[in-house]
């Protein structure tokens, strides 16, 4: 079969990888040349995650998740109380809360 096109694999959050900007104070996946960001801001031992934004083709397949777990687990790392602001990352917390049952979490939601 050799010379034959094969399909795309299908996409797979798995395969991507979160980066920590600390300068811009995000934590992003960049995928097919856009980025997928969570912002948070940092002061002491204490993290406030203010916002995530998936772009809408990527929307429903894990990418805002895996954000999220690396960010709750980097919190968990650093012992860092967590503020969180952001509704998307509120239900993550919620829905993995046993996971994270060391953490400090405080929710400030609009």
């Amino acid at each position: 079969m050799s010379g034959m096109i094969t399909r795309a694999r299908a996409f797979s959050a798995k395969a991507l990888q979160v980066v920590n900007n600390v300068a811009k104070q995000q934590y992003t996946v960049g995928i097919k040349g856009v980025d997928a960001v969570l912002a948070y801001d940092k002061s002491g031992n204490n993290i406030t995650f203010i916002h995530t934004e998936v772009p809408k083709e990527f929307q429903g397949k894990g990418v805002g998740k895996l954000l999220a777990q690396y960010a709750f687990d980097e919190a968990i790392q650093n012992k860092l109380n967590v503020t969180c602001k952001c509704h998307f990352l509120a239900k993550f917390y919620e829905n993995n809360r046993m996971k994270y049952k060391t953490l400090n979490v405080k929710m400030e939601l609009d």
